[in-house]
């Protein structure tokens, strides 16, 4: 009975000790992926804080204001520009560029 009972010890001791021994592993290779993962999300903020500056710049009002007048010759509005809603009733004059240009009737 004793010899059964220090079978059975033995070879439950050897099956724990192979189980502990592929946790073991599996905890390592797991640990691994999350170091590689930790990693990964660290370029991708740092390349999110690039890009946000990237951004900031880019849309910077000034910078924008000197590349509009550059590039598309805009200028300020005037206040002649502007026009009332009971002045969009009345018919717009003919264009400079075409004098010819017949007056359309705007309707409601």
């Amino acid at each position: 009975m004793t010899r059964l009972t220090i079978a059975l010890t033995a070879f439950l001791a050897l099956a724990l000790s192979i189980a502990v021994f592929r946790i073991t592993y599996q905890v390592d290779e797991l640990e691994g992926r999350l170091h590689s993962l930790n990693t990964e999300i660290l370029d991708e903020q740092e390349t999110i804080h690039i890009l946000k500056a990237e951004w900031s710049y880019l849309n910077d009002p000034h910078r924008l204001e000197v590349l509009a007048k550059r590039y598309l010759g805009l200028e300020e509005m005037t206040g002649e520009q502007l026009i009332t809603l009971e002045t969009l009733d009345q018919q717009p004059p003919a264009t400079v560029e075409n004098p010819k240009a017949k007056p359309v009737k705007l309707e409601r």
